[in-house]
């Protein structure tokens, strides 16, 4: 991964914040405003706000710097030379400071006291290590949405019980509040096909998520090729999806056998396996829609 120097001076650089929020960008400029401001007005506002330019060339980059100048709680950071958009993800992670942690993608919104409430939750519930609500999804022709149901939390499960619950479902909750030792300590598993799954179920068995019902978290989805989302995460031309697949099976098993050895790795690399093969059918069907 290569390293990037703020392009501006944070502001309170000694205090260190409650919350650390993480938003990488890469030409975001469409959205960024908006997420800019869902952020900088939660209603917990002892945080800072770590956005990682990753070469932008589309006007995000003086949205940017504007929003860093007008707020000492923004830090900004660029990268000349474009990162995987998961190596972006991760080095927003590595520059936190707080107790907690959110990752926050700059086409996304969030209810004004999503933070405060979820990190009320991890407050009143110290062996659990991420929190997170409601998901309202939202799409280009859809600006409104609904809330989907997502039952992910996994208080009082035992670790293969977690890992059970979890492998079929979408990373949603990757976007919840975390602590922050404990999301820094979930291995590093590069995978281009699902990236965020292999860390997200290794660091399911550091302990349990929790939900808080009533606040929302607005996800912005559009709908893609698979070709299409690797491309724009991985800045590549070709996808095989067989040794995507592969990749991710690999990369669950490294993760999860690194936190619980290498049984779990295998048992989570299992779940996975069976999750693709469940979604051959549907697959199929596509393709031969697509030929008609």
């Amino acid at each position: 991964m290569n390293s990037a120097l703020p392009s501006q001076d944070p502001g309170n650089a000694s205090k260190i914040p409650r919350v650390s929020i993480g938003m990488p960008v890469y030409n975001g400029a469409a959205f960024v405003r908006e997420a800019l401001r869902s952020l900088l007005s939660q209603t917990e506002t002892d945080f800072e706000l770590i956005v990682s330019d990753n070469g932008s060339s589309d006007g995000s980059t003086e949205i940017l710097l504007a929003a860093a100048a007008s707020d000492p709680r923004v830090r900004y950071f660029r990268h000349e030379k474009s990162l995987r958009a998961y190596d972006n993800f991760h080095y927003v992670l590595a520059q936190a400071r707080g107790e907690y942690f959110m990752w926050a993608a700059c086409d996304d919104n969030w209810d004004p006291d999503f933070i405060e409430k979820l990190a009320k939750a991890l407050q009143s519930q110290p062996e659990a290590i991420m929190a997170f609500g409601d998901v309202n999804t939202v799409t280009p022709t859809d600006k409104v949405g609904a809330v989907v149901p997502f039952d992910f939390q996994t208080a009082g499960l035992e670790t293969m019980a977690r890992l059970r619950k979890l492998a079929p479902l979408q990373c949603y909750y990757f976007y919840g509040l975390w602590r922050t030792d404990a999301i820094k300590r979930a291995p590093y598993s590069y995978c281009a096909w699902w990236p965020d799954l292999p860390l997200m179920l290794a660091a399911s068995m550091l302990g349990p998520f929790i939900h808080v019902p009533g606040v929302r978290f607005y996800y912005y989805e559009v709908p893609k090729s698979n070709l299409r989302r690797v491309k724009e995460q991985d800045y590549v031309d070709r996808f095989n999806l067989l040794l995507g697949v592969g990749g991710l099976i690999a990369a669950v098993y490294r993760a999860c056998a690194a936190v619980g050895g290498p049984l779990m790795g295998v048992f989570a690399a299992a779940l996975v396996v069976w999750k693709q093969i469940r979604t051959v059918p549907g697959y199929l069907r596509r393709r031969l829609v697509g030929r008609r």
